[in-house]
């Protein structure tokens, strides 16, 4: 949040700026407590009495009747309008969903997924076959390099016994 300065509330105070330019710094009153206090400490007891002069009698029992009423239009206001947000949030959400699932199903999403899962568990099988090919090729690999080893031996066993 922008805080202003005295002297920008000072002139906020004189008019002397844009009416933009004061409408942004009356809407900070609004909501700032320490820029309301700097702008009521520049209120001097002369305007208070100018202001007790012009502002009728009876000026706070209607302003209080009024806010009374107003709270209780704007409550119920509030309330009927959230509700009709959160309708319309609700349809649109809806409506966004059902676009995208009849966008998918005539781009035939789902015909390509249900017809590709049988292509997909096929590729896996092929691939564990694979794999055990080559775990069987290493394997026979092995033997066969064991026997050849094993007939060496063996060949060489006999050839000290025939001497």
């Amino acid at each position: 949040m922008n805080h202003y300065d005295y002297v920008e509330w000072l002139l906020y105070k004189n008019k002397a700026m844009s009416n933009k330019k004061m409408k942004e710094m009356e809407e900070h009153l609004y909501n700032c407590q320490a820029c309301l206090d700097i702008f009521l400490s520049l209120i001097n007891e002369q305007e208070e009495n100018y202001a007790g002069d012009i502002v009728p009698s009876d000026f706070t029992p209607k302003v209080l009747e009024n806010i009374t009423k107003s709270k209780i239009i704007k409550l119920n206001t509030h309330r009927v309008n959230k509700v009709k947000k959160s309708i319309n949030y609700q349809l649109g959400y809806y409506a966004a969903v059902a676009s995208v699932t009849i966008f998918l199903t005539l781009s035939g999403f789902y015909t390509n997924l249900v017809d590709s899962v049988p292509k997909i568990t096929a590729s896996i099988q092929e691939v564990q076959v694979r794999q055990n090919l080559i775990a069987n090729l290493s394997d026979r690999i092995i033997d066969s390099t064991s026997s050849l080893l094993f007939s060496i031996e063996n060949n060489e066993k006999n050839m000290i016994e025939e001497e």
